[in-house]
């Protein structure tokens, strides 16, 4: 019974969403601080959402980052389903479930924060690695 718990555990499909993230993906989430339109946001969060379909089985609701714009911005999200990004302050509040991915990417140890649904969030390394 154990044995099967732990093969559900770190089957195939756990070990696909824990592995390493590609450089097109850092570069897609750096384009946040580019002032994108709505239509190439779309297109971006669009590409994004197929990259993690296709290559990893699950799509996160989004990502938080370190925003490059400067004062007075210091973080950002991105909500893939919506195709929002938003650029935060330090003081500014930012929303469940990102809010707990703020503390995380502030600390400079990680690229992005990945935000799911369920509530998991998955760090990523600056060489692609996932945090489990």
């Amino acid at each position: 019974m154990a044995a099967d718990k732990d093969r559900q555990l770190f089957g195939p499909a756990v070990r696909r969403s824990r592995g390493p993230r590609h450089a097109g993906l850092f570069e897609a989430v750096r384009r946040l601080d580019a002032g994108l339109d709505a239509a190439t946001r779309a297109q971006l969060a669009e590409w994004i959402r197929a990259e993690y379909a296709n290559e990893f089985g699950d799509v996160p609701l989004g990502m938080f980052a370190v925003c490059h714009l400067g004062p007075p911005f210091v973080d950002h999200r991105l909500d893939l389903w919506q195709s929002i990004v938003e650029h935060y302050a330090p003081a500014d509040t930012v929303p469940e479930p990102f809010a707990r991915a703020r503390m995380m990417v502030r600390s400079g140890a990680y690229e992005f924060v990945e935000v799911y649904a369920s509530g998991e969030l998955k760090p990523v390394l600056k060489d692609g690695t996932v945090v489990a």
